[in-house]
């Protein structure tokens, strides 16, 4: 069994929004991870990746909790996409990845996970 069954498992009993909120944060979590762990392997600081490894987990968590409908846990991943999309990326973007050589991949990453912030934000005031 892995971690997104529960997720997925609940989605079919769930509200749209509520679904759409737990999809997005499981798929912030696993392009956060994947992300992290790539950069590591590429020489990245192993703090980077712990990091990213124990943001991953409690998104998925944060997921689950949606999808049980804790109410509490739409507010809270409201608080994570805005202070994520509006204070966190736009300093990751200018302090990390504009002085890297990006590639293709780190731009994909920030688009996708600039998206799935605003999709986490519109879904968590929805729901």
């Amino acid at each position: 069994m892995n971690v997104i069954s529960p997720v997925l498992a609940a989605a079919e009993f769930a509200e749209p929004w509520q679904a759409i909120l737990a999809a997005a944060l499981t798929t912030n979590a696993v392009v956060l991870a994947g992300y992290r762990i790539y950069r590591f392997t590429k020489g990245g600081p192993r703090a980077d990746a712990t990091g990213g490894a124990v943001l991953a987990a409690l998104l998925v968590a944060l997921a689950v909790l949606v999808m049980n409908d804790v109410s509490w846990a739409r507010w809270a991943a409201l608080v994570y996409g805005l202070v994520f999309a509006v204070v966190v990326m736009p300093i990751w973007v200018l302090g990390v990845l504009i002085p890297l050589p990006p590639g293709p991949l780190d731009y994909s990453f920030t688009g996708i996970y600039e998206a799935t912030l605003v999709v986490i934000g519109v879904a968590a005031f929805a729901a």
